[in-house]
């Protein structure tokens, strides 16, 4: 999209759309619209007779659902030949009343605003626009599922458009509020809270703004059984800014990141109602604490084995729950263990770390050195 000139311009299907606009506009389809257009086709006014049609969308919106798709492609179709100066202005004309209009046609819209989208060039800024509005269409009209594909993909696009820290800061709190009103979505909700809070500068006054957001986030980290790593939260500056006025909050926070159930019990203890005053579900987050406890044990024991009874005291459990509670553990992807129900041990072959600081650089330093030291000693036998 985007050529210097409109060589191939279609004056048919542009006198078309013109008596249709004309007739919606409640004229005759031969009336002062459809003259005026065709007045400026003769002058060969392409521009201004682009604009001139854009500028009606309002008007084009209320055509019959039969209708609807096919006069806007009508327009699209006119309009992709474009030159590249007049793109944004046209994209705006169109788009705008489409996002304003009542909450009907929601499956159309979206495939017109797909297909504008389609036609624009894959680096055209313009898309922007269009994403956007898909977003708020979108949101609307309760079709979040067609948001859902593109996020894997929506940073190298911003990217590609040259979009600006304000307009990303947009498109990431709208995605995070679109998708965290729908239960299924509540984990890419948060994904892309944590992409919004990361692009606040590291200062009092970002941090500041962003404290709203930075407070929903570490609650959602919390409440989602799905989050398990908590270490991208609290490295941003504005949940580091926490520490501070929200001290509890952020100790909790600190709880979920690298302690263990008993500090969270502890917690609990010493903040009587403050779960409940965040929104919090006590139960769930024993559940999540128990989870996130045993990845912490076995991450010592990595190579080793782990008792039953040491598992079910960490976990403040009955010995008969732990299989149950290892499983779960696999199942959420922290670590991979087999269970002998003989000896009562889970043999465990690869753990996550919760956080990856000092003490786990020195854990890995000493394996390595220990590595070395067997492979030194294999070389000796061998030489022997």
């Amino acid at each position: 999209m985007g050529l210097t000139s409109y060589t191939f311009f279609d004056e048919e299907q542009s006198l078309r759309l013109a008596s249709l606009i004309s007739s919606l506009k409640g004229e005759p389809p031969n009336g002062p619209f459809y003259e005026s257009s065709k007045d400026l086709l003769e002058k060969e006014k392409f521009t201004e007779v682009l604009t001139q049609y854009a500028k009606e969308s309002a008007v084009l919106v209320n055509v019959d659902t039969k209708d609807f798709e096919s006069v806007f492609n009508l327009m699209i179709a006119l309009i992709k030949d474009a030159t590249a100066s007049v793109i944004p202005q046209l994209v705006e004309f169109i788009v705008n009343p489409i996002v304003a209009s009542a909450t009907d046609k929601a499956l159309l819209k979206l495939r017109v605003l797909s297909n504008l989208y389609n036609n624009l060039e894959r680096a055209n800024p313009s898309r922007f626009h269009v994403y956007q509005a898909i977003v708020s269409v979108a949101a609307k009209n309760g079709e979040v599922d067609v948001l859902v594909p593109t996020l894997s993909q929506l940073d190298g696009w911003l990217a590609e458009w040259n979009v600006n820290t304000d307009a990303k800061k947009r498109i990431y709190l709208a995605l995070a509020d679109v998708l965290g009103a729908h239960q299924d979505y509540k984990q890419l909700s948060y994904e892309q809270l944590l992409k919004y809070l990361s692009l606040f500068s590291a200062t009092p006054e970002s941090a500041s703004s962003a404290k709203k957001y930075a407070l929903r986030a570490v609650t959602e980290a919390i409440r989602i059984p799905a989050v398990l790593d908590f270490e991208d939260l609290v490295a941003l500056y504005a949940v580091q800014s926490l520490k501070k006025e929200d001290a509890p909050l952020y100790n909790l926070l600190n709880i979920f990141l690298n302690e263990s159930l008993a500090q969270y019990q502890e917690f609990c203890d010493s903040h009587p109602g403050f779960i409940d005053s965040h929104g919090l579900d006590h139960e769930a987050n024993m559940r999540k604490m128990r989870i996130l406890s045993l990845a912490t044990l076995t991450s010592n024991n990595v190579q080793g084995e782990v008792s039953y009874d040491t598992i079910a005291k960490t976990l403040e459990i009955e010995e008969c729950d732990v299989e149950m509670w290892i499983i779960d553990v696999i199942r959420a992807g922290l670590i991979d263990a087999k269970m002998n129900q003989l000896q009562r041990v889970a043999v465990i072959t690869r753990s996550t770390h919760r956080v990856f600081g000092d003490a786990q650089w020195r854990q890995l330093r000493d394996k390595l050195k220990h590595a070395g030291s067997i492979a030194e000693t294999a070389d000796e036998a061998v030489v022997n």
